[in-house]
């Protein structure tokens, strides 16, 4: 049983639509990005454009989880719950739900740290030789090294979180509301139905009065704090690069000057796909739990269509070159 106010957007046959059309297109214009890249008359990129392609495999690999998991995202009274549309992933007779939908946080929410790596690199760009900073003499192989141990930190650190502080517990599995089954046909109360849930506010098993969840408030404390890092590092560089370009005091020349700024304002506009399609809906994810909004199937409305059409228009829409 589903409610008909939002049905359309994750029943057939208009998410399997969807979700075959915007895959496909992810997967055709980020594989044309890296086919030219790749070819020789990109050269001239230097070493930007291998963030440009680790952008594109990010998107491919997005849009691929997101086919394969086909996430199903609801907001109720007792938190927020991610799982599975389709039916059990048991594997020898284990549940591999929980586990899938880890690997997607992963490869959806790495796309973050790339863009920062975006803007880290525009603004260092821009400040070569003009602002001292013990990187100044770095080569490709120590950013390559930097680049490589923050982006395993940073997915360590997020996909450890929601490990440990929103997998299914006897707790977790007890609150399930029975709305959910209603709506979709899963009982989440089954051992062999995986998920994770954001439930940072608890029923007292003494008096049955919703209390803070410490374990809960703090992994949501720790994934607010990963998701501000990449964006207090995007904003810092976009103030720093704007002032330099812009700056009278710094020895561009004038086609240099506009050449940076035609670059730093496509990535702006870059930046605005992952911005409405990504920052938003996680923010929304993040923190509405803690503030106890209850959205109900509006968020498994609008997160469903931004979550599988960011990569295609990030794909359709890549940043301009170096």
């Amino acid at each position: 049983m589903t409610s008909t106010a939002y049905a359309w957007f994750y029943e057939d046959p208009f998410h399997s639509v969807f979700l075959a059309t915007t895959t496909t297109i992810s997967i055709l214009s980020n594989g044309l990005l890296l086919y030219i890249i790749f070819s020789p008359v990109s050269t001239s990129m230097g070493a930007y454009r291998y963030l440009l392609a680790a952008f594109s495999i990010c998107d491919i690999i997005t849009s691929c989880g997101h086919a394969a998991f086909q996430p199903s995202m609801h907001m109720t009274s007792s938190g927020f719950y991610f799982f599975p549309r389709h039916g059990k992933m048991v594997i020898a007779g284990e549940s591999y739900d929980t586990t899938f939908a880890l690997i997607f946080i992963a490869t959806y929410y790495q796309t973050f740290l790339v863009l920062a790596y975006h803007y880290v690199y525009r603004y260092k760009t821009v400040s070569r030789g003009m602002i001292a900073s013990f990187t100044l003499n770095w080569k490709r192989k120590e950013w390559g090294t930097l680049l490589v141990l923050v982006y395993i930190l940073y997915t360590a650190g997020f996909v450890g979180t929601c490990g440990i502080a929103f997998t299914p517990s006897a707790e977790t599995r007890a609150l399930v509301p029975p709305e959910l089954e209603a709506i979709y046909g899963i009982d989440l109360r089954d051992l062999l139905r995986g998920f994770t849930v954001i439930a940072v506010r608890r029923p007292d098993p003494l008096t049955g009065e919703m209390v803070w969840h410490a374990p809960s408030v703090l992994g949501l404390l720790m994934l607010l704090g990963m998701f501000g890092g990449t964006a207090s590092v995007i904003l810092y560089c976009i103030w720093q690069t704007n002032s330099i370009i812009r700056s009278s005091k710094t020895h561009l020349t004038t086609v240099t000057r506009k050449l940076q700024m035609d670059l730093f304002k496509a990535l702006l506009i870059q930046t605005s796909i992952p911005l409405f399609f990504s920052y938003l809906p996680l923010a929304t994810v993040l923190v509405f739990p803690a503030i106890t909004v209850h959205t109900g199937q509006s968020i498994e409305a609008t997160s469903t269509v931004a979550t599988a059409a960011a990569p295609a228009a990030s794909g359709a829409a890549p940043a301009g070159p170096t």
